[in-house]
């Protein structure tokens, strides 16, 4: 079996196909690397991070929700 091509597909179809094909890493990897948002805020390896850092990112992230 041929897979498609990742990067013809459409962000919704990428996202439908990974839904069914959760371990294809090829796909994984197109969406959430090749196509990430250069905008995105980032934040470092959080082993790197003093933890009550970490747990406040995590809760500013929980109580937007």
């Amino acid at each position: 079996m041929t897979k498609p091509n990742f990067q013809e597909m459409s962000r919704e179809e990428l996202k439908k196909y990974i839904r069914t094909h959760p371990t294809d890493d090829d796909a994984i990897r197109e969406l959430f690397v090749n196509r990430r948002n250069p905008n995105a805020k980032r934040y470092p390896y959080p082993y790197d991070m003093p933890e009550v850092e970490v747990r406040d990112i995590f809760q500013k992230k929980l109580d937007r929700c």
